[in-house]
């Protein structure tokens, strides 16, 4: 399916420069420009967009006033696209799926893309304004995975899910974390991802699963992306919608 994007900056030359970018990712349709964040707020009820790729800085109405103004619809997504670092604070206290710092590098946008298509996704499987009663729970009915059984020596060992900090994948294994103790287990990411509570645990990239408590701080690292620390000084990278997150860790 179709990003229907809006491209929201008072530069022109960005504005082009922002569509050769975009030439290379097939599903994002252009469906107008705006040089203000006034005359964007003015056709976004005809244009519909999906995705609005947003300048933070701009005359009377601004980026993150426009933002603000939106906070509580759907859509459009926003990812801001700025020169100035200095604004991202203020960014992720909207409701912004990522923040670009200019000139915008061709991978870093792609990433930022890959966080728009996943939140899209998961708003097109649970739609809003669904007002049907949620069925009776049944014997069907998905389950929260308890703990983990793991192999150690001649013994096998029960891990509570509470109890782990993180899961990297290691092949066709994965490591589990779990306060001083490390496991070994015969698994997949994609499996336990599926399985472990989505309260309790976020995907922050490819090769980790953290535990929301385990996760101490997120720090900034340069172009808009930013890591996560945890527990005992771990680093990962963190590729998943950063709003989201930051909303989950608060209730934590």
């Amino acid at each position: 399916m179709k990003i229907r994007t809006l491209l929201v900056d008072d530069e022109a030359l960005a504005r082009q420069r922002m569509r050769q970018l975009l030439v290379e990712h097939g599903d994002v349709d252009i469906v107008g420009e705006s040089a203000s964040g006034t005359e964007a707020r003015a056709v976004l009820g005809s244009l519909s967009p999906d995705l609005l790729l947003l300048d933070v800085q701009m005359p009377r109405l601004t980026g993150l006033k426009l933002a603000q103004l939106l906070a509580d619809e759907p859509l459009p997504l926003v990812v801001f696209v700025t020169a100035h670092d200095s604004f991202a604070v203020e960014a992720f206290d909207t409701r912004a799926v990522d923040y670009l710092l200019k000139p915008v590098r061709p991978e870093r946008l792609a990433r930022a893309l890959d966080r728009v298509r996943d939140q899209l996704e998961a708003m097109r499987e649970s739609p809003a304004g669904l007002t049907a009663p949620s069925p009776a729970p049944t014997d069907q009915a998905k389950r929260t995975l308890s703990r983990l059984m793991a192999k150690s020596g001649d013994r096998v060992v029960f891990i509570q899910a509470e109890e782990i900090d993180w899961i990297e994948s290691a092949g066709n294994y994965v490591i589990v974390q779990a306060g001083r103790e490390r496991h070994i287990i015969r698994e997949t990411m994609a499996t336990l991802e599926g399985e472990l509570s989505t309260k309790d645990f976020v995907r922050l990239n490819r090769s980790l699963i953290a535990n929301v408590r385990a996760i101490v701080e997120l720090k900034a690292q340069g172009g808009g992306d930013y890591y996560a620390v945890l527990k005992e000084n771990k680093r990962a990278n963190v590729t998943v919608g950063l709003r989201d997150l930051e909303i989950r860790l608060r209730f934590a």
